[in-house]
């Protein structure tokens, strides 16, 4: 029985002599290289790792003598399985974040643009404005007279309820042959698709900019009434031949205005003053605003 031979030497082996290494002649002191490898001791595995484990904060399979990767630094050079670098972690943290940011709009309507605000509505829609006694204008015009002539309507549409009547007033002091002839109107609305508040100050305070050389248009906040008020007057530059004069209100959703208006010939009695009319305006709307009103 043969005795089979042993392994075949190992040319790799770092302790076995490399018989195409050049010597050095005898009796020089060898020549050091400061790249060489160092000898590697009998027993030590070939990744310079000692055989019970790595140093303290050393990787497995990091080549002894060299820096371990800081935490998270994305890794290169080696096809083993990475660690997941600390930039991705913070994509991922930052994605996570705005998801919950994300769900909590979602959950509270944040991302809604259908949500809009409730209309504020605190009077009750009337279709026939005419039906009114118009007590503050009694004094001054005939009233019973008027009622006849008064012409109106009312309309209900999807977001806007609207109602308007117009009455012809007769003079009490105008003489029977004057050309003289004076107007009242009153408009509701009821907005129930948008917010009144945003426009209604820059509508008539718009009016002054329609002033020229022949009519002036003077516009003045009104307290008192809802949220907002301003009363509107207008004069032919003095001539007593054509004045107007409104009152417009806001309160909540629903805006109500009242018209007055005159025209006049050169031979017209006077009209009533400004400071009549202003009254007669309010205290009608006072009125009219509270028979509106939802009890």
């Amino acid at each position: 029985m043969s005795i089979p031979p042993g392994p075949p030497p190992n040319p790799y082996q770092q302790n076995n002599p490399n018989p195409y290494a050049q010597q050095p002649p005898q009796g020089s002191v060898p020549q050091q290289y400061p790249y060489a490898q160092p000898t590697m001791p009998a027993g030590v595995p070939i990744t310079g790792q000692p055989a019970g484990g790595p140093p303290p904060g050393q990787p497995p399979g990091q080549p002894a003598g060299q820096p371990g990767q800081p935490p998270g630094a994305p890794s290169f050079g080696t096809p083993e399985k990475k660690g997941v670098p600390a930039w991705l972690w913070g994509l991922g943290g930052a994605v996570l974040a705005s998801a919950v940011w994300a769900g909590t709009l979602f959950a509270t309507g944040g991302f809604d643009s259908s949500d809009e605000p409730e209309a504020v509505l605190g009077y009750r829609f009337e279709k026939d404005l005419c039906d009114s006694d118009l007590e503050a204008f009694d004094e001054r015009y005939d009233i019973a007279d008027t009622a006849g002539d008064a012409t109106g309507w009312g309309s209900q549409q999807e977001g806007l309820d609207q109602s308007f009547c117009s009455w012809s007033l007769t003079d009490r002091e105008a003489d029977s042959s004057d050309y003289a002839s004076s107007y009242l109107s009153a408009s509701a609305v009821w907005h129930e698709a948008s917010d009144p508040g945003g426009e209604f100050a820059a509508t008539y305070k718009g009016f002054e900019d329609r002033s020229n050389e022949d009519y002036k248009y003077v516009t003045e906040p009104v307290s008192g009434f809802g949220d907002e008020a301003f009363l509107v007057r207008e004069d032919s530059d003095g001539d007593s031949s054509s004045r107007s004069m409104s009152l417009a209100v806001r309160d909540g959703w629903f805006t109500y205005e009242m018209d007055w208006s005159y025209y006049g010939g050169t031979d017209s009695g006077d009209p009533p003053s400004y400071d009549e009319v202003e009254q007669m305006l309010k205290d009608e709307t006072k009125t009219a605003l509270a028979d509106l009103r939802k009890n």
